[in-house]
């Protein structure tokens, strides 16, 4: 009998079924359903790494932190229909949990409204079976730092910051492939792996009628970090998180939508005061680099060479089977990434980098262009502010290596004034943005390469 297509509007609620963590193998696992017309049942499986001997594992507070985990894991199912109302029959959510849950489904799913024409941002009514009363007592995590890293320049800063600073990271990835493990080798420092498994019905449902889009991942692998911590024995989770994350992609309908959402300070703010109240954390969870800029950032990485070779920043590197693909050098982000390099390194380091002279290339002129705020919107990718790239291109523009470049001389054509450079935007971008205070030494480590 031919299978009838998923329809999503036919789904009327999400339930966020269980929540269990076995703690002789590290696997856990989390069941969801969507209900309506039909019925439709996922289990999603994280393994963490258990350290050899369990019996110091402070439980409670890995537990507290695993049903959290679940909620926003359950983002992925429940965007397949996007139903009025979200059933947690999972017990132990505070309501700072549930408030954080409802944050997260309206901004950590805001480009997936967007893109997919909903009515407007994801607000649905959450119920829970019962709720649980705020941790008793707090603590602060005052082991080795949990740095988790991506493959890229910024986590790289994030650890060589805080080496320079005297302390010691353990490095941290989700899902690691071989770009990140072999960035983790050229630091040095030890890697800690953490695997997270979708269900396959869910991927089946994309492709027999689902909504389907882009969800908050950094949300969930720094709660997966921050449990993986406490299972250690490890200090707070240090995140490589920049200013420009916070700035939104668009504005529709009055409401700001983010493509890094879940990177952003607001967004930061909120994780690590829910972990304070859910877990008893405090100080848990912070960005090192929330004052800077990508091209602050980027300078901090020009101090170092040992990386060059490893590094890859390119999303569609790492999509799955993808271990050996390096930068595309034809996206949003080669493109960003290639502009902030060569504003602080030369020429011939920066093709070596990313494998070509993408400034050379008249083809990539559109996509610079976009980057630069004369199209619609900046792309929906993990890139800087449009005034960020104008800052950027006008340095460029003005080092000798890039003057006579494809790109450069046709952005310098259609804006005459882009030389000349604003003091103004120079130092909106160069200066510290809004951001927490550290404690002693990650405040150090912060000013360490930057």
């Amino acid at each position: 009998m031919e299978r009838v297509a998923f329809q999503p509007d036919s789904i009327t609620e999400f339930r966020y079924l269980d929540a269990r963590l076995d703690r002789t193998t590290g696997e856990a696992q989390f069941d969801f359903a969507l209900v309506g017309a039909s019925s439709e049942h996922f289990t999603e499986r994280v393994a963490f790494t258990l350290p050899p001997d369990t019996a110091d594992v402070d439980w409670q507070r890995v537990d507290a932190l695993v049903v959290l985990l679940g909620a926003v894991l359950g983002l992925s199912y429940y965007k397949a229909a996007a139903p009025p109302l979200y059933s947690v029959a999972v017990p132990g959510l505070t309501d700072a949990a549930l408030d954080y849950l409802a944050l997260t489904l309206k901004h950590g799913l805001a480009e997936f409204a967007y893109r997919a024409a909903l009515p407007g941002l994801v607000e649905p009514r959450i119920e829970r079976c019962s709720g649980a009363e705020p941790f008793a007592a707090a603590i602060v995590p005052d082991g080795a730092p949990l740095v988790p890293i991506g493959g890229g320049k910024d986590s790289v800063v994030t650890v060589e910051s805080l080496v320079a600073a005297g302390l010691a990271p353990v490095q941290f990835a989700v899902n690691a492939n071989a770009i990140i493990r072999r960035v983790a080798e050229v630091s040095g420092l030890p890697l800690v792996t953490a695997t997270r498994t979708l269900d396959r019905h869910l991927l089946e449902l994309n492709d027999d009628g689902a909504l389907n889009g882009h969800v908050p991942v950094t949300a969930m692998n720094s709660l997966i970090a921050l449990i993986q911590s406490r299972l250690l024995g490890l200090g707070p989770v240090v995140m490589s998180n920049e200013s420009s994350a916070s700035d939104p992609t668009l504005v529709w309908n009055g409401e700001p939508v983010n493509h890094q959402w879940s990177k952003s300070l607001e967004a930061e703010r909120a994780l690590r005061d829910v972990v304070a109240v859910q877990a008893g954390l405090t100080d848990a969870y912070f960005s090192l680099l929330r004052p800077f800029s990508e091209l602050r950032i980027a300078r901090g990485f020009a101090e170092t060479s040992r990386y060059d070779a490893s590094i890859v920043s390119c999303n569609r590197a790492f999509r799955l089977g993808a271990d050996r693909v390096g930068w595309c050098g034809d996206c949003d982000k080669c493109r960003f990434v290639f502009l902030v390099f060569a504003t602080f390194m030369p020429r011939e380091r920066v093709v070596s980098i990313i494998g070509k002279d993408m400034l050379d290339d008249p083809t990539q002129l559109p996509g610079y262009r976009a980057l630069l705020g004369l199209g619609a919107h900046k792309p929906f990718e993990c890139v800087g502010e449009e005034a960020e790239c104008s800052v950027a291109m006008s340095i460029v523009s003005r080092t000798g290596d890039w003057a006579d470049s494809a790109v450069v001389a046709a952005l310098l054509e259609e804006i005459p004034t882009l030389r000349e450079g604003s003091a103004d935007l120079e130092h909106h971008v160069l200066d510290d943005a809004e951001a927490d205070p550290l404690p002693e030494p990650y405040e150090r480590a912060r000013r360490a390469l930057i």
